[in-house]
Parts: structure tokens; C-alpha cells; sequence
């Protein structure tokens, strides 16, 4: 008769002892001292909030939509029809750029310090402090300090690819919860293939890990965690099996397993029970509402940017002179390139990942799952090869490009089992290797500092201070833009000055009203109709004299919906156009500029 062995414990993530523990933490504490250091010279500015008139402003204000429409009792959930924009029309808001625990975070620093501040400044100083130390506390017990300390680097500050995303594209760039979650399930799969004990603690800490990044980007980051995790799994239930084949003993062995655990680590596993079940109530109804939603519009009859980034980009090294800055590599590659560090981790990870690979190559459980990804991110082409969209997280993903977030994450698990033999040609290619890798993180480092971030100037808030006293429920941008970056509302005619007027819906999250136009990241068809339907298009034409009809119109929709007044936009109107609202409605009472849309002033309506 088979004896049962108890089941042993491991204490993550300390290896033996109280003193490796405190050295831990003491390099811990470096890593994340470092990081917020480095990451504040990105960020730069910390004294207004974030503006550039682009993309940047539509983090903010998704986290000031957040504020005004989220219940959260009994559990939370969002009011996503309203006419807080196309307003008087109203629209369903789903296709906002939710990141739930980002939002989380703007509207709590909103309420608790009462109105606008620097607040994603410090959040995204506070995301890549948790992927590097994070990232080291994970692996330090497995693979000792410098490598866990260089990964904990290579994954965050030094992730190009991110760091040049923000803060424009802050829902890709922030990814913590997502980069964690791949590396513990990589510690969960090294530790079952080497038949080391694992705590139920870490278990559950892995299975909160997988809650806490549906309060990420769902479409671009949280996706990719769910992705690793589905192909680890079946490798990590295959090497069980055949370390405990004998399905009959499998209920004693799991409630010795479980017994032991409770007795030795109680205030550890309810701890991240807790956990578990606070971020549940905080993301899991969100994520079902906002997914269910998005689901029920059909983008099928709706043509839009189906992009894709070469394969062939993995082999760019951030060098000067040979980067992707300095090259057009595209007009060779044919693919479409949206940002410095697309598809290019670095050339010194990407050899580091190779020399891993074969050293490990006959432990195939070890690298199958981390290459069967990256195989699947650079071939995948939404329309010609989806291999993403096998998954239904990845519905909306339409640009192949951003997995480049986490090529340094799948390249970093396959670089960690290195080792160099103590040889004379080994130990200088360790050399040149560190060269590189240094030159590497200067170059694409440096590069960043040299790009300013914008802010809000003291004049804009001043302007949007002074509309907020008016009296009225709306404000008409003039012109307006309404558009859906997949091309919904330009071939309509209902945003004939995109680059400038974009985000300037955004600027109501200081001054607190509704306004008609909007830019979505998608947006449907039947979204716009009522703006075909009263005519927009034909009044929207650039430089147009208005008509006595045109102006009447104009006039009882304004009264009609209790508009405040006008946000005139001076440098996209003629003068003779600017002439016709002055002497329609009166002088201006607000001036200021407006990043990318350039001089607007406020005609307060008369009442």
C-alpha cells in the first residue's frame, strides 16, 4: 500500500531563514527607490494635471466619468447611458478606455482632495514601482538578487515600449497587475516542474493576481495574463499528474495538503482571501458590464485600422543611429509602426532569451508555454492571421503591435535560467552582452527624458473655473468634434478638425458640464444618427457663412437645452465666422488656449 506523504510548505517569497529575508527587502527597497526615481524624471511634471489635447487627456477624463456615474452598492456598477456628452442626444459611454483600478484611483484623489490635481502623475510612478519590486520579490528566492534585480528593471523603467506610451496611451503603458501575474505563474511552473513545495498562500495570491488585472486595460493588458495563464496551465496539470498518478489518493493528499497549510500559515491565507474577495466586488461587475455591453453593437459592417508589427522588429537594438527613431524600418517591413520600442524589447534581451532557450531546450514544460505566446503576439494580423482572437478578451484588439508591452516580460523568463561556464570566451560574451545591455538602456532611456510631458497651464484652469460658474447644464465646443477612431463620424462630416479638436470634450472634467461632441475609441454607426438626422454635417463644413435658418436653429437649440454657452475655437474660424458669433451672441468673457485646438474663448449666453 502507497504511503501518503504529508505535503511540505514553502514561505514565499523568503527562501530559508530571517536573514536572507531582510536582505530581500533591503535590495527591494533599493529596486524601488531606483525605479520612482527614474520614473519621476519621465514624468516630470507633478504640479497640474496631464493635457497635451490628444490622447493623454482621455485617462483623465474617463477617471472623472467614473467619478460622476459609478455606484457602488450593492456592487458596482456604471450608468453608461446619459447626455453628459452627445448631449442633448445622449449615447452609451462603453467604449470609453476603462482601467478600473486606474479610475479607482483618479476618483478617490478627487473626492479626498477636492477637484484636479497630478493624481496619474503619481499613479504611474506607483505602477512601475510595483512591476519592479513585484517582479523581484517573485523571482529572488528562485533565481538570487542580480538577476531578479535586473529583471525587476528590464520589465518596468526600462521597458521601452511602455515607458514611451506615456503617458498618451496610459492604458497600455500601465500594466503591473499583468506583468506580476505572467511572472508568478512562471514561479508556480518552475517550482511544479522542479517538485518544490508550494504554500497554499502563494496560490491564492497567484489566483488574486488574476483578479486585480481586470482593473487594468482589458483589451491590450489584462488579456495578455489571461493568455500566459491559459497555456501555462495544461503543462502545469500535465507534470502534476505524473507526479501523482494514482487519481484515488488525490482527495487525502489535497485535504493533508490544505490541513497543513490552514495550521501553518492561517493569517497569511485569509489575508489574501480577503484580497480575493475585495477586488472581486471591485472589478469583476464592472468588467462583466462593460464586456456584455460592448458585445451586444456589431462592428461588423464597420471598416477600421487592422494593423500589425514584423516579427523581424524583435532583432532592433536601441542603438543611435540604428534604432527606430533614426530608421524608417517600416518602409521595408510594411507594417504599421505607432511608437518608439514597437516590437523591439531590446537586442540584448532578445539574445539574453536565445541563449536561455537553448540552454533549457530539453526541459521543453519549462519554455513551451512562454514561446507558444510569443509565437501567437508576432504573427498575429487581425484580419490575415488572428491567432490573438482565439481568446474572446481579445475581441477588440485590433493592433498587433502593443504586445510589445510584454515581449520583455516573455524574453526575461526565458533569459533567467543563463548561466555562463567559467570560460574565458564565456565570460567575455557575458561582457559584451552587459555592454550592450547598458548602452541599450541609455539610449532608449535618454531618448525618452529629451520628450517633454504636457500639463494643464494655471490659464486653462482658470478659463474652465470661470465656465463652471456660469449658469446653464451644457456647453457648445464650436466647432465640436464627434468621431470614433475607427473612422465612424469623419466620413459624416462630424469632425472636420480631428487633430486639433479630438480632446476638447475632455476639458468638461474642470468645468463640470455637458457637452456635444466626443471621441471614442469605437463608435457605432447608429451612435451618430441624430447629428445626420438635425443636420450637423452641413453646419460643421469648414469656413461656412451660417444662413438667418442656420442661425435660428442655432439659437433655439442653444435655449431649448440650457446651454451656458460657447467654447469658440478663434484659430479653426474665419474671421468673418468669428464676426457672425460676436455679433450674434456678445463678447467673449474668457479667453485661454487650448493644447493642439489653439485660442478659445467662452461667449457666455444671455439670459
Amino acid at each position: 500500500m502507497n504511503q501518503v506523504r504529508p505535503p511540505a510548505s514553502i514561505h514565499f517569497p523568503i527562501r530559508t531563514g530571517v536573514s536572507f529575508g531582510r536582505s530581500y527587502w533591503l535590495w527591494a527597497l533599493i529596486l524601488g527607490l531606483l525605479t520612482a526615481y527614474l520614473t519621476s524624471l519621465v514624468v516630470g511634471d507633478f504640479t497640474h494635471p496631464l493635457s497635451d489635447g490628444n490622447d493623454t487627456d482621455q485617462y483623465e477624463y474617463v477617471g472623472y466619468f467614473f467619478n460622476k456615474n459609478v455606484s457602488l452598492w450593492p456592487f458596482p456598477h456604471l450608468s453608461l447611458v446619459n447626455t453628459q456628452t452627445f448631449y442633448p442626444y445622449g449615447t452609451n459611454q462603453v467604449f470609453l478606455d476603462w482601467g478600473f483600478e486606474r479610475d479607482y484611483w483618479y476618483a478617490s484623489c478627487r473626492r479626498l482632495f477636492d477637484g484636479s490635481g497630478p493624481y496619474l502623475q503619481y499613479y504611474y510612478v506607483y505602477s512601475l514601482v510595483v512591476t519592479s519590486v513585484g517582479t523581484f520579490l517573485l523571482l529572488v528566492s528562485r533565481f538570487g538578487v542580480p538577476k531578479s534585480f535586473i529583471a525587476g528593471l528590464v520589465v518596468s523603467v526600462f521597458n521601452f515600449y511602455a515607458l514611451w506610451k506615456y503617458p498618451v496611451h496610459m492604458n497600455v503603458c500601465v500594466a503591473h497587475w499583468t506583468v506580476l501575474c505572467m511572472v508568478a505563474t512562471y514561479r508556480l511552473l518552475v517550482n511544479t516542474y522542479a517538485r518544490r513545495p508550494v504554500s497554499l498562500s502563494y496560490v491564492l495570491f497567484w489566483v488574486a493576481l488574476h483578479v486585480l488585472v481586470l482593473g487594468q486595460e482589458l483589451a491590450y493588458v489584462a488579456g495578455f495574463a489571461l493568455t500566459f495563464t491559459t497555456l501555462v496551465m495544461p503543462v502545469i496539470l500535465v507534470t502534476l499528474y505524473r507526479q501523482y498518478p494514482i487519481a484515488g489518493q488525490w482527495p487525502l493528499q489535497i485535504r493533508r495538503y490544505l490541513e497543513h497549510e490552514f495550521d501553518q500559515q492561517r493569517g497569511q491565507i485569509i489575508g489574501v482571501l480577503a484580497l480575493i474577495m475585495l477586488s472581486l466586488w471591485l472589478y469583476l461587475p464592472l468588467t462583466l458590464q462593460i464586456a456584455f455591453t460592448a458585445w451586444q453593437f456589431d462592428f461588423g459592417i464597420v471598416p477600421e485600422l487592422r494593423a500589425w508589427s514584423h516579427p523581424a522588429r524583435l532583432l532592433l537594438p536601441h542603438l543611435p543611429g540604428i534604432d527606430s527613431i533614426s530608421i524608417p524600418y517600416q518602409r521595408w517591413l510594411h507594417d504599421t509602426f505607432e511608437s518608439y520600442g514597437q516590437g523591439s524589447p531590446g537586442l540584448y534581451v532578445t539574445i539574453l532569451a536565445g541563449v536561455g532557450w537553448w540552454q533549457i531546450r530539453h526541459k521543453v514544460a519549462l519554455w513551451l508555454p512562454i514561446v507558444g505566446m510569443l509565437i501567437l503576439c508576432l504573427v498575429y494580423h487581425p484580419v490575415l492571421v488572428p491567432t490573438l482572437k482565439l481568446f474572446p478578451w481579445f475581441s477588440f484588439n485590433r493592433h498587433g503591435g502593443r504586445a510589445s508591452l510584454i515581449y520583455p516580460v516573455l524574453l526575461t523568463l526565458l533569459a533567467l535560467p543563463v548561466r555562463w561556464p567559467n570560460r574565458l570566451a564565456s565570460q567575455v560574451c557575458c561582457a559584451l552582452l552587459v555592454i550592450l545591455m547598458g548602452m541599450e538602456w541609455y539610449t532608449g532611456y535618454s531618448r525618452r527624458l529629451a520628450v517633454p510631458v504636457n500639463v494643464a497651464s494655471a490659464s486653462i484652469l482658470h478659463y474652465c473655473a470661470v465656465v463652471k460658474q456660469q449658469p446653464g447644464d451644457a456647453v457648445l465646443d464650436w466647432p465640436f468634434c464627434t468621431i470614433g477612431a475607427n473612422g465612424v463620424g469623419e466620413k459624416e462630416g462630424l469632425c472636420p478638425y480631428y487633430t486639433a479638436q479630438n480632446a476638447v470634450f475632455t476639458f468638461r472634467r474642470f468645468y463640470d458640464k455637458s457637452v456635444v461632441g466626443q471621441y471614442f475609441g469605437r463608435l457605432h454607426p447608429d451612435q451618430v444618427k441624430p447629428f445626420l438626422r438635425d443636420g450637423w454635417p452641413r453646419m460643421l463644413t469648414p469656413d461656412r457663412a451660417f444662413t438667418a435658418q442656420d442661425w435660428q436653429f442655432l439659437d433655439s437649440f442653444l435655449r431649448k437645452n440650457n446651454f451656458a454657452g460657447i467654447n469658440l475655437y478663434l484659430d479653426l474660424l474665419s474671421p468673418q465666422q468669428r464676426a457672425q458669433f460676436y455679433q450674434h451672441y456678445g463678447t467673449p468673457i474668457a479667453e485661454t488656449r487650448f493644447p493642439a485646438a489653439g485660442r478659445v474663448v467662452f461667449i457666455a449666453l444671455k439670459r
